[in-house]
């Protein structure tokens, strides 16, 4: 099995969805620095940088980039949140071997491996793109004006290559091409 992408397609922007396959690659993203998520800072120069991890240096912290946060959801159904500008101890989260469901998002979208079903749920526009968007493990619950919907109903890769955003109504890219078709 490999990695697959899969898009949320908003007004805006498509963003990717990637389910990861190996759990080992998707535990490392989100708790070992270097790999996406977490980094190495020291107060030598005001924890402004990353820095390579020195255990003689006692005022080393691990903290989440500001555009970036994660959640491992362990077997016995408790969550371990990565928040963005927050200390992590990761002491406090599941081994891999306890985790059921990893999820990680950043400024370029979403990844995410699970044992499990993972749940995203959307709101949609009027035009029937995506407005609103989350992703929860199995547990997660929709609010009343959500839908969920599952990873399979996103856009698939091949869509995503195949297809104009220009020619999907409700984009911003399908609205000027509109536009420019009245003028």
């Amino acid at each position: 099995m490999k990695n697959e992408t899969r898009y949320i397609v908003s007004d805006a922007v498509s963003i990717p969805v990637i389910r990861i396959a190996s759990k080992g690659e998707a535990y490392r993203m989100v708790t070992k620095p270097g790999w996406g998520l977490v980094e190495w800072y020291s107060a030598e120069d005001g924890y402004k940088n990353p820095v390579n991890r020195d255990r003689s240096d006692k005022t080393q912290v691990m903290y989440c980039d500001d555009d970036c946060d994660g959640t491992i959801y362990g077997k016995d159904g408790s969550a371990f949140y990565i928040l963005p500008c927050e200390e992590i101890n990761m002491k406090d989260a599941p081994t891999q071997a306890e985790t059921e469901t990893i999820i990680y998002g950043d400024s370029d979208g979403f990844s995410f491996w699970t044992k499990g079903k993972i749940k995203i749920f959307v709101t949609y526009t009027e035009d029937g793109v995506i407005d609103t968007y989350r992703i929860e493990n199995e547990n997660g619950t929709h609010e009343a004006w959500e839908t969920e919907i599952s990873f399979e109903d996103l856009q698939s890769e091949a869509d995503f290559w195949a297809t104009d955003r220009a020619d999907i109504p409700g984009t911003f890219e399908y609205m000027r091409k509109q536009e420019q078709q009245i003028a």
